[in-house]
């Protein structure tokens, strides 16, 4: 291994020996500058990595509007259904189910109103019939008397949907009587209380109720009604 003074120490006996020279032959001395090499450091540490530092994250705030949801209450009124009348009632002044007279067997009628049908009794009204719940008995007299105190004692001024218009009366039939040899009129004979009504429809439902639940029975033409007190039911239904 070389020795790195070595070149400065032979440099320097150099020099001594020029000076000694020079003084031995009186000539001045040349001034030597010395030039002094300064060792360089060499720095033999790995050399540094560069390391790149992640970008300083700056945290930005950023407020997003909360949705706000406001429920408004829409009231919508829904238009109730007009009443519609559903029933309707065939007029007819005519019975087709009449029961045969000296046969039996047969559940006889009486009838009541159905009002504001356009119907051809009253003031525009239907008669509807309704069952007696009796069994015709084959005697036209005695039916007639059976059909007649059904309705009379119905004893409502409404049975469901139809409507009585004899309700205020307390009448029974007492007797019936055939007049004339071919039996098409009939005398019935009543006793009772008898209310008129003041209602001139009324008046004609009244009579069209009870007519048509005697004329139910097959041959009668005519019908007289009479009270106890001898007059006519048919007249006084007819007079204000």
């Amino acid at each position: 291994m070389k020795n790195k003074y070595l070149p400065k120490l032979t440099l320097v006996i150099f020099l001594v020996i020029l000076v000694f020279v020079t003084a031995c032959s009186g000539n001045p001395a040349p001034v030597v500058t010395e030039v002094v090499e300064t060792p360089v450091a060499t720095n033999t540490s790995p050399p540094p990595t560069d390391t790149h530092l992640p970008p300083t994250a700056t945290a930005t705030s950023t407020e997003t509007p909360t949705a706000t949801w406001t429920a408004t209450a829409t009231r919508t009124e829904t238009p109730l259904p007009s009443p519609t009348a559903t029933a309707t009632a065939t007029a007819t002044a005519t019975v087709t189910s009449a029961p045969v007279v000296g046969g039996g067997g047969v559940y006889m009628i009486k009838y009541f109103v159905l009002l504001d049908t356009g119907g051809p009794i009253g003031c525009g009204d239907s008669l509807i019939a309704s069952s007696t719940g009796q069994i015709s008995t084959g005697n036209v007299k005695e039916d007639i008397k059976i059909a007649l105190n059904s309705l009379f004692s119905t004893g409502v001024k409404n049975v469901g949907e139809l409507y009585n218009p004899l309700y205020q009366s307390k009448l029974r039939v007492t007797g019936v009587e055939f007049k004339g040899s071919g039996k098409d009129e009939v005398i019935i004979h009543l006793t009772g209380q008898f209310v008129k009504p003041k209602d001139p429809c009324d008046k004609s439902r009244y009579r069209w109720q009870v007519w048509e639940t005697v004329r139910q029975f097959p041959g009668i033409r005519r019908v007289n009604i009479r009270l106890d007190n001898g007059l006519l039911l048919g007249d006084l239904l007819a007079n204000d």
